[in-house]
């Protein structure tokens, strides 16, 4: 069984953590040398060794992190979740201009192509085409119907 986007993600996430986590080993090296002078015994060796074995043990971190993006974002987007989740959007965010702005909001945290970037436009795609189908009120009119959809319908 194959792991799911959510999973991927989680897994993807803690790798960030792991290279960040050696970046502040490394960040520890440099403070320990700079006060190298004022510590009892030479700290420069062993800070040597470790600066080594993070920068050894970040390569991996990272060839680990580029492999479950890469099975991510091989996934195909689910057009039936995209759509209860813009459905689900447009319930919580208020007006469609809101709805857009929050969903671009989020495409815009991600590499173009990856998988949660298609995700995003996925929705926005879905917020869009609900927004044709069924025209909210414009921005500054009164009643529902009245100026023009702020979408118009495709042809």
């Amino acid at each position: 069984m194959e792991l799911s986007p959510k999973e991927l993600t989680e897994l993807s996430k803690h790798a960030a953590k792991a290279r960040r986590n050696l970046d502040n080993l490394l960040d520890f090296v440099d403070l320990m040398n700079n006060d190298s002078e004022k510590l009892e015994g030479d700290i420069t060796p062993a800070g040597e060794h470790i600066k080594q074995l993070s920068n050894d043990m970040s390569k991996y971190v990272d060839e680990i992190k580029t492999l479950i993006d890469a099975q991510l974002d091989k996934i195909p987007i689910d057009p039936e979740e995209t759509k209860d989740a813009a459905s689900k959007l447009g319930l919580y965010h208020g007006t469609i201009h809101q709805v857009i702005s929050y969903a671009d909001t989020e495409k815009s945290k991600h590499r173009e192509n990856s998988y949660w970037w298609r995700y995003w436009v996925s929705i926005l795609d879905n917020v869009m085409q609900q927004e044709i189908e069924n025209p909210s009120k414009p921005i500054g009119q009164g009643k529902q119907g009245q100026g023009k959809p702020f979408l118009e319908k495709r042809k």
